[in-house]
């Protein structure tokens, strides 16, 4: 190992260990030929997450030129914040980073930079797509506490609205700027969502009009069988607003149908915008249930959650090749942990590995930016995809 790659373990060894799945790296860097099984057992022997952590990165400097770069690809695939305070920039390649933004960008970034260069665009980041991994899903037995974790029993768990609109018309104003690379998140989407077991429902290239009538419908819908409800649109924006084929419509418009949606209440209600939400780019810093026959009265603006994939005032990007950015991070995390990891803590690890892309488009304008999405939450309690899942004491 080189001493540059045995100072980064060094410098963020405490941030490695607070969140650092020891004996589960162990065994992949075993199974990479990295770690003996006496390097495998030193870790496995020890008592606490903290000790095993400990173990592991004192035994991994010692494992030869091979031995960072596998432990970050294990990290990507295991715990991708933790890989991004050891390779902190990903880039997408130039000729085909676009933005989700609105009417008013004074430099917008040309749809066709170079029209063959989404064939011929590096393929690394496809492995962000690939689903169906080794870990499948192991129910149990284990009964949660229903007044601290959300219920998600049914064996269909909800319904879950993608629309992706694509082109746009020339009311809009955006219609010289197609989104391309949006089927590819929306084929990503559904594919996670299937897997989170929800009756996927995708709409594509649809009106201000068609998307009211689509969340007023939803709204009324019968969702007693159900335990919760997902909508998703991927679209261009601005600020608190999203562009229906047409024009715009406000997220608001869109929100507040589901406030007083009596087949709803009390149970979680997620809400993801793939939208720029303003005109800004963003820079870079160097830093070294209760039984179903009780009535519950909860608030109207409770158990909802909105995951934004910008802040306001933001661009959002997207590459026409793997997708945006953020349902890139999206499917890429919860694939990976929502067998057994809370919404929110999901939802910070998107956070983080959005934020570690930087864009490259050779403009002066708008090379070298950043992103970072945003969570709101007001849900009441926690929400695992699947609770059987998790041990509880």
């Amino acid at each position: 190992m080189q001493d540059s790659e045995r100072e980064a373990l060094r410098k963020n060894r405490q941030a490695l260990l607070k969140d650092l799945e020891a004996k589960r790296i162990a065994s992949r860097l075993f199974s990479k030929a990295i770690f003996s099984d006496e390097d495998k057992d030193e870790v496995n022997s020890k008592e606490t997450k903290n000790e095993q952590g400990e173990a592991l990165l004192d035994i991994l400097p010692r494992k030869g030129p091979k031995a960072f770069n596998t432990f970050c690809d294990i990290l990507h695939e295991v715990s991708p914040h933790l890989e991004s305070l050891l390779r902190p920039i990903q880039e997408e390649g130039m000729p085909t980073e676009g933005t989700d933004g609105g009417i008013g960008n004074k430099n917008p970034i040309p749809s066709t930079i170079n029209p063959g260069a989404a064939e011929h665009a590096d393929q690394a980041d496809a492995k962000l797509f690939s689903f169906g991994g080794s870990s499948g899903v192991k129910p149990s037995s284990n009964t949660l506490d229903t007044e601290t974790v959300y219920k998600m029993e049914r064996g269909t768990r909800g319904i879950a609205i993608i629309i992706n609109n694509k082109e746009f018309l020339r009311t809009s104003g955006m219609d010289r700027y197609p989104r391309n690379g949006t089927d590819v998140d929306r084929d990503a989407l559904q594919k996670l969502f299937r897997m989170l077991k929800f009756d996927v429902r995708v709409y594509n290239n649809r009106t201000r009009a068609e998307i009211n009538r689509i969340a007023k419908e939803m709204a009324t819908y019968n969702h007693s069988n159900y335990d919760a409800f997902i909508f998703s649109i991927l679209t261009h924006g601005e600020e608190g607003v999203i562009y229906g084929t047409d024009g715009t419509l406000t997220i608001k418009e869109i929100t507040s149908e589901f406030k007083y949606s009596a087949s709803l209440a009390g149970k979680p209600k997620l809400f993801f915008f793939q939208a720029c939400q303003g005109h800004e780019y963003m820079d870079g810093m160097d830093v070294t249930d209760a039984p179903q026959d009780n009535r519950v009265s909860v608030p109207a603006e409770a158990d909802f959650l909105y995951a934004y994939s910008t802040v306001p005032g933001y661009y959002s990007w997207r590459n026409s090749v793997n997708g945006s950015w953020f349902i890139q991070s999206l499917t890429k995390v919860f694939e990976d942990n929502a067998e057994r990891m809370d919404i929110l803590r999901m939802l910070t690890r998107v956070n983080a590995m959005v934020s570690t892309y930087k864009s490259r488009t050779g403009d002066h304008y708008s090379d070298s930016k950043r992103q970072i999405s945003s969570i709101v939450s007001m849900l009441r309690k926690e929400l695992y995809f699947f609770p059987e899942n998790i041990e509880r004491s």
